[in-house]
């Protein structure tokens, strides 16, 4: 009888073993059922904006038109002012090379400013006189004055711009000349003295050095 019993448990633990294994293997063959998730779904759960199947990156803070603008601007304002710089560098040097004593010379100078465009204004100024009487029949005046600016535009209305007044160079900083001559203190009191006429510069802003072949 205890054999018996022992024969039937051991059965049913087979069967029940069976039957987790079947379990196993349908639940398997089911999770391979799925087709795995593209890119696209997963981009698009992540957040990802995504238009006619490109994917377009998320917005950033602070990204806008107007930026990009703002650097194509100061990317021109950068080369105008180092094409002012080797302007100016260059003229200099056509004129000292024909200086008597100064000989060969090369020239770099530094700018303290960019170049600035004045807008012209129009000013519309406004002055008016109140009189008041208090209770003791006396009389007060007060006097406001109000002034009003706006800039002068032109164009059609698509395309307006500002007009322009006058333009201002940049400032110069600095200068460097190095000469062949520049060994003679005269030569370099001559070359200094030049530079302070021509761009304004304080004499520590100027240093002319010897040029060495």
């Amino acid at each position: 009888m205890w054999k018996s019993g022992w024969k039937i448990n051991k059965d049913w633990v087979k069967g029940k073993e069976k039957w987790m294994l079947l379990l196993v293997c349908g639940l398997i063959l089911l999770i391979l059922s799925f087709p795995p998730g593209s890119k696209k779904d997963k981009e698009e759960e992540a957040g990802a904006p995504v238009v006619q199947g490109q994917l377009v990156p998320e917005a950033k803070e602070g990204d806008s038109d107007s930026q990009t603008a703002a650097g194509k601007i100061s990317g021109t304002q950068e080369d105008e002012e180092r094409r002012y710089e080797k302007e100016m560098e260059q003229r200099v040097k056509d004129i000292l090379k024909n200086v008597d004593g100064v000989g060969e010379v090369d020239v770099m100078l530094t700018l303290k400013s960019s170049k600035e465009k004045v807008l012209h204004v129009d000013r519309d100024r406004s002055r008016s006189t109140t009189e008041e009487k208090d209770s003791a029949g006396g009389t007060r005046k007060s006097q406001t004055e109000e002034m009003k600016e706006s800039s002068l535009t032109t164009g059609t209305s698509g395309t307006q711009e500002p007009v322009i007044e006058k333009e201002l160079q940049p400032e110069i900083e600095g200068i460097i000349i190095s000469a062949r001559g520049g060994g003679s203190a005269q030569v370099k009191a001559e070359i200094s003295e030049a530079m302070e006429a021509l761009f304004g510069l304080p004499a520590h802003k100027i240093k002319v050095l010897k040029r060495v072949e």
